[in-house]
């Protein structure tokens, strides 16, 4: 009898972690040249995608800590848990070319900086993935300022994402 409750117990566990499991995506991160050619056709092509930017507003002027890129000629939809960050929609090209130049360093790379001891390399590229297996954008981040921790699934078109708070680095 112990044995049909434990094998029962086992069973409804195992169904409750599928059962949650179905609702997330995942973050796919990027590497060395592939990390590199995606940030470029992201910034080339710009008008290809619904274009948020984050900000961290801790600081003066606000830092760009985040900019996620949501394609536009799909019926997907991806919304951003707000917490203590401001988002701005990019609304035009003039905007978006100001946002590149203030990041582009001498040498071309598209870098978002945080903290004075900051390595330019530590700006990621990551794909965004819902739990149907399908892509739905990508975001460019500053790896130790943004913690994205979850791609959650709201309706059949449409994945939050949400995450931790930037952390403080290299300041008071």
């Amino acid at each position: 009898m112990k044995h049909i409750k434990c094998i029962s117990l086992l069973f409804l566990v195992f169904a409750f972690i599928m059962g949650c499991a179905g609702n997330y995506g995942i973050f796919k991160r990027k590497t060395g040249s592939e990390k590199k050619a995606i940030k470029q056709q992201l910034i080339h092509n710009w008008s290809d995608y619904d274009i948020w930017l984050i900000y961290h507003p801790g600081h003066k002027p606000p830092r760009l800590v985040a900019i996620i890129f949501d394609m536009k000629n799909d019926d997907k939809k991806i919304l951003i848990q707000e917490s203590n960050r401001r988002m701005v929609k990019v609304k035009d090209q003039q905007m978006w070319t100001e946002v590149v130049k203030e990041h582009t360093t001498s040498d071309g790379e598209f870098v978002l900086v945080w903290g004075a001891w900051q390595n330019t390399a530590s700006t990621g590229v990551q794909e965004i993935w819902g739990p149907d297996n399908q892509l739905y954008g990508f975001t460019i981040y500053q790896e130790s300022a943004v913690v994205l921790q979850r791609v959650e699934l709201v309706d059949e078109n449409t994945i939050q994402l949400s995450g931790a708070p930037p952390r403080p680095v290299g300041g008071r």
